[in-house]
């Protein structure tokens, strides 16, 4: 079993290095490590090249980082064989050294296992913004857990793909990453879904990423990643696959009516002078306060008491439901199904 490492790249020179020499202290090194840059016009490649990886300097392409994955796929893939792996991963990631190691296992124990994501955290905590983007990783990744590993995104910060499921997909779609889905990784991810393959997730396979810094930020990639997420569901319809996550939008919807049912009758209370705070709701605050510091404790005492005063991470939520609200509302009214139903809807529907 080989793995081939590929990294997209695009102005990548304050982190690729860190990348870089996270796959070179692997335990078990990748075979191969490949770097696309992206019409980059700092020292991506430079220093790529400087720590000894495979550089392809592919100037400006089409299709982001999708287009970029797509040319060296259709390039390197035909020298694999259906068992070997391939590694995605962003250039601001960088990988814990047992990886490749672990996740080569599960491909071994599993033979139908497909696609292998891991899980994130955050690299650094430098302002509240990226200690609250911590917090937020650190649930995902215990409720994944939960999950025993089964659901979530097969992750474009990094993942790896048993070579004989990206062959069907291209066989099946016509291509590998479709480059027109704002989110490319949850497109590849519910495809792999539609296939005889498997996914997994699991806690032994984890990253560090390097957090959004500041709010403006945050809500342009929160809104690109639901987005996607909204497109990648329309494009595929109502399958047996996208049932329950169709189902969730609907408790996305009523979650958010519900929060705003809240605030219309706070502020009702508050315009006719009710009292707002009662002693039978201090426990139930404690309670809450205690739950929210015990899922977060892997981040460190700042997250614990962070999310131990409640109304911090209830304003990030708000941000959060802002940004994703704004997303979708963006890809109904934009979305055009001719042109969006494209080639990897159409081939599977002829097929």
């Amino acid at each position: 079993m080989r793995v081939l490492v590929i990294v997209p790249a695009h102005n990548e020179e304050a982190s690729i290095a860190d990348t870089i020499k996270s796959l070179h202290a692997q335990t078990r090194p990748p075979d191969e490590i490949l770097v696309v840059v992206n019409n980059s016009t700092d020292h991506t490649a430079q220093i790529s090249r400087e720590l000894g990886v495979w550089v392809d300097d592919v100037g400006p392409i089409s299709g982001r980082k999708a287009g970029a994955l797509n040319l060296a796929l259709n390039e390197y893939l035909p020298l694999l064989d259906n068992d070997d792996l391939v590694l995605s991963m962003d250039a601001d990631t960088v990988l814990t050294e047992t990886l490749i190691e672990n996740a080569a296992r599960h491909f071994i124990n599993d033979p139908q296992l497909g696609a292998l994501s891991s899980n994130h955290l955050v690299m650094r905590h430098g302002n509240l913004l990226e200690l609250l983007q911590s917090m937020e990783y650190e649930r995902d990744r215990i409720m994944i857990g939960r999950h025993k590993g089964r659901g979530g995104c097969m992750t474009g910060m990094a993942a790896l793909f048993r070579v004989a499921a990206l062959r069907e997909i291209k066989d099946t779609y016509g291509e590998y990453y479709d480059p027109t889905n704002w989110t490319e990784d949850w497109k590849l991810t519910i495809a792999l879904r539609h296939t005889r393959w498997r996914t997994l997730r699991p806690q032994d396979c984890l990253v560090s990423t390097v957090p959004v810094t500041h709010v403006r930020a945050l809500i342009h990639q929160r809104e690109r990643w639901a987005r996607g997420y909204l497109q990648t569901l329309m494009q595929f319809g109502w399958t047996r696959t996208t049932a329950i996550p169709w189902l969730k939008q609907l408790g996305l919807a009523f979650s958010l009516s519900v929060r705003i049912l809240f605030l219309t009758m706070l502020g009702l209370l508050i315009a006719n002078g009710a009292p707002l705070v009662s002693w039978w709701m201090l426990p139930i605050v404690l309670i809450f306060s205690a739950d929210a510091a015990w899922t977060v404790r892997g981040t460190g005492k700042w997250g614990i008491l962070v999310a131990s005063v409640l109304f911090i991470e209830i304003g990030y939520a708000w941000l959060l439901t802002f940004a994703i609200a704004k997303g979708y509302l963006k890809q109904l009214i934009e979305y055009r199904a001719d042109s969006h139903l494209n080639t990897w809807v159409k081939v599977r529907s002829a097929n």
